[in-house]
């Protein structure tokens, strides 16, 4: 009975963990403050890990980061063994 209870109790935290670290996740839409469809360097200045690799992102060095740019950085990186 004491694994049962423990077992439902460890599941139902790794559920909430999960769904947690979904609704963390930043769009393009709620970082495009001015909805102009492109994120400047301003919109994302509170995202370290983005302004760090912002040369990197911006494909077309405008200065801006469009959908497809910033999939990108919201991309998953592929599993070590699916390279």
């Amino acid at each position: 009975m004491k694994k049962t209870i423990f077992t439902a109790v460890l599941v139902s935290g790794l559920a909430g963990l999960a769904h947690a670290e979904e609704s963390t996740a930043i769009s393009f839409e709620d970082l495009d403050v001015n909805k102009n469809d492109a994120l400047s360097i301003a919109e994302t200045g509170n995202l370290p890990e983005i302004s760090a690799q912002w040369s990197t992102l911006d494909v077309d060095g405008d200065g801006q980061l469009s959908k497809d740019e910033f999939a990108g950085y919201a991309a998953p990186a592929p599993a070590a063994g699916n390279q």
